[in-house]
């Protein structure tokens, strides 16, 4: 039987329809189940199963080509379910509102509560290194034997055996500080029944056909077409029209919104660069002294004086967005600004990015503060997609800060520091989750690069969380001190080599 990137790998090159048909009933179940995992609404899980096959058929080359068709299916549908989430979010008041009025019925309810490994399964997963998720999905998810993960690692069957069984340990280990205790054994029979959901009839046929019709409306190769005649391709362009506006139609409603927001966003950045402009002018001008020639030097004299910045490039906006202030150590060796080109659920990301050498020991990006009112008493978790590129120092990383009442009060801090993303790297979600006392005043909040490179962060939010998540205080990593006094009569330190 072929594997995944088999049948994919036949889907490009050979434009072969039914070689992605059999790849969408093949693994349909199993994002589907992620989804309504994610989502707790089969209407919202259909929705976001569609665009990720939909996005299959599109990136189909490059995801044959990767590590894992599975792992990549499996980090799609945490993006698809978590833009749905916030459609949702922003669509709430209006719903709530129509319901109101008596004008719409609510959506079905949800399933039923999720079981605790089932609430966190793919936020964890998430957290593990590629390989480790890999791993563990080809395994207990697609039921592969060691034999068969080790001949498509070129590993022998006890080499894979011993690799999934980190793997396994390494997310039982992060389930446990979840406070989901269990052993390895125990971890290892539960996996299978999340491998897959029943999925609703016909959805699979409906997911390919759409995939298929909007790959083929705006993805056909040149190549393909040219081995066609002209009869061939009107009658196959007027079929691709017909089932696209299928999906087009689809899409529509979950794009649109995020489209307005995006454009939102530039109007509000546009607005604070030409604020920004205006006030530089006016400190320029202000500085000329009394006396001084009535004729400015050439504009290329004054640009020659000082060190070139980083070239403008179309869909970045340069400066910090909206609401957002630039901080770091070395504020002139990065550039931050929103970045459209890299388009996360719909929406521009934001970027910190490096642009000089100094910033090799230095760190750049931007940040928030907000009043720790509503948050006191409770703990919260500030989550965000990340990703990286030449990040080869520090790499890209989110902060968070509980402040208290007192000047330079502390009360909880994290910024990632042994958990930070490095090299370059595809969207990968991460979180810190602090306590916020009664005697909190602040929220400082953000996310930087430090070093060299560029990292890209989307979706931000800051949500209370249950006791049951444990924190990531870096204050609360205390350094173990000796349970007894050491050297009270100053015995000197052996020399080296002694």
């Amino acid at each position: 039987m072929n594997d995944d990137a088999d049948l994919l790998r036949d889907f490009v090159v050979r434009h072969n329809e039914a070689s992605f048909r059999a790849l969408v009933a093949r693994r349909i179940g199993f994002v589907y189940a992620v989804n309504l995992r994610r989502l707790r609404n089969p209407h919202l899980a259909q929705e976001a199963t569609q665009s990720v096959f939909i996005a299959l058929a599109r990136k189909a080359e490059s995801v044959a080509r990767g590590p894992s068709v599975l792992g990549w299916l499996h980090r799609s549908s945490c993006y698809e379910s978590r833009n749905l989430m916030r459609a949702q979010v922003n669509r709430t008041a209006r719903e709530n509102e129509a319901q109101r009025l008596g004008t719409t019925t609510s959506d079905p309810a949800p399933a039923g509560p999720p079981g605790e490994l089932e609430a966190v399964l793919d936020e964890v997963l998430g957290e593990l290194s590629e390989s480790d998720r890999d791993a563990i999905l080809a395994r207990f998810f697609s039921d592969r034997t060691f034999a068969e993960l080790g001949a498509a690692a070129n590993l022998s069957e006890n080499a894979a055996r011993m690799r999934v069984d980190r793997a396994l340990d390494r997310l039982r280990a992060r389930l446990q500080r979840r406070g989901l205790a269990s052993t390895a054994a125990v971890l290892a029979a539960a996996l299978p029944a999340y491998a897959a959901a029943a999925v609703p009839s016909g959805l699979s046929a409906t997911t390919a056909n759409t995939a298929l019709a909007t790959f083929g409306a705006t993805a056909i190769p040149a190549t393909f077409l040219s081995t066609m005649s002209t009869a061939k391709i009107i009658t196959a362009t007027a079929a691709v029209l017909a089932t696209g506006f299928i999906g087009f139609s689809i899409q529509r409603n979950l794009t649109l919104e995020s489209e307005l927001t995006a454009l939102h966003a530039q109007q509000a950045q546009a607005k604070t660069q030409l604020q920004d402009l205006q006030s530089e002018i006016a400190t320029l001008r202000s500085a000329v002294p009394a006396g001084a020639p009535a004729n400015p030097a050439p504009a290329a004299t004054l640009a020659s004086a000082k060190e070139p910045g980083p070239l403008e490039k179309p869909g970045v906006i340069r400066g910090a967005p909206a609401g957002w202030h630039k901080n770091g150590s070395k504020l002139d060796a990065f550039d931050v600004g929103v970045d459209q080109n890299e388009a996360w659920g719909g929406m521009p990301s934001a970027y910190a990015k490096s642009t000089s050498a100094e910033a090799q020991k230095e760190f750049g990006g931007v940040m928030q503060m907000l009043s720790a009112e509503q948050y006191r008493n409770q703990r919260v978790r500030l989550s965000g997609w990340i990703k990286t590129q030449d990040a080869i120092d520090g790499g890209g990383r989110l902060w968070l800060r509980v402040d208290g009442q007192a000047p330079g009060s502390r009360l909880g801090f994290d910024n990632m520091e042994k958990r930070a993303p490095t090299g370059t790297t595809d969207w990968e979600e991460y979180s810190i989750v602090l306590d916020v006392p009664n005697e909190a005043s602040s929220l400082n909040y953000g996310f930087f690069l430090q070093g060299r490179g560029q990292v890209w962060v989307n979706a931000v939010t800051i949500t209370p969380v249950g006791p049951e998540v444990p924190t990531t205080n870096m204050y609360d990593q205390r350094r173990e001190l000796p349970k007894a006094p050491v050297n009270l009569g100053f015995k000197p330190a052996p020399k080296s080599g002694g």
